[in-house]
């Protein structure tokens, strides 16, 4: 592996995964571009050094009261409403490999849901609440959402956000659930593809640069995110988004 490659999309990982613009569309179309193997093994511990950024950032709202029964309940709603998109990623997971990594599914799902985040926010008018107070339908509604993201293009924080919202949660309190929604699933996903494939693909110093620079990055990303202006925030990625999709696509004809 080439490492400035490696260090460009374990970058690209850091930043996308945490915004609503879909990282697995940005790093198969890089991969394209700089002409390297993007195997679902090396997105995985990608993803691996996200979620520790996640771990890491949000450390004083997982691990504090941690025996009190509000806190185990919401550890408890977050565990149940990853079981849907962890049953069908299981079940379908050649399919999403072999199908749904198209150039055109991409194009359609950035471009799709990016009107949808720019029509949700205007719409929604959500209420302030904490993340610990998110009710189960909420969180479960939020999780099964997830299933979504598992089209690349579509964004995991993003639908979640977006479903969030639906539900009357406050977009950023949403956005913020839906990182820790994807904790168990990313650890997951992870920890399947390095029992799967580290006895043929090995774990090289090179896959530990991709963790540690996607890491450093993600909680870069997660600064950014609590520094922003949260007015219309969702509607500048939903612009992007289209942007994005459109660029595609004119590559594609032309």
């Amino acid at each position: 592996m080439e490492i400035y490659k490696v260090i460009l999309l374990a970058i690209e990982q850091g930043i996308t995964e945490l915004l609503p613009i879909s990282s697995s569309a940005h790093l198969i179309l890089s991969a394209k571009l700089l002409d390297f193997k993007m195997d679902t093994y090396f997105l995985s511990l990608l993803h691996l050094g996200t979620t520790l950024s996640i771990l890491i950032y949000f450390t004083p709202t997982l691990f504090k009261n941690i025996f009190q029964k509000k806190t185990l309940n919401f550890y408890l709603k977050v565990a149940i409403s990853t079981i849907p998109v962890a049953m069908i990623g299981l079940l379908f997971e050649s399919t999403i490999e072999d199908v749904l990594r198209g150039d055109l599914v991409i194009v359609i799902s950035l471009i799709l849901w990016g009107i949808v985040m720019i029509v949700v926010e205007k719409s929604k008018n959500e209420m302030e609440i904490d993340l610990h107070d998110i009710t189960w339908k909420q969180s479960l509604v939020m999780g099964a959402s997830q299933i979504l993201a598992l089209i690349p293009g579509t964004s995991r924080s993003g639908i979640t956000t977006i479903s969030g919202m639906l539900m009357g949660v406050n977009k950023y309190i949403a956005l913020q659930y839906s990182f820790l929604l994807g904790i168990p699933i990313l650890l997951g996903a992870s920890g399947y593809a390095l029992l799967k494939n580290i006895n043929t693909q090995g774990f090289t110093s090179t896959h530990l640069l991709g963790i540690a620079v996607s890491a450093i990055v993600g909680i870069l990303a997660l600064q950014f995110l609590k520094k922003i202006k949260r007015t219309n925030w969702l509607t500048l990625f939903g612009y992007y988004r289209i942007f994005l999709g459109i660029l595609i696509l004119l590559t594609i004809l032309f």
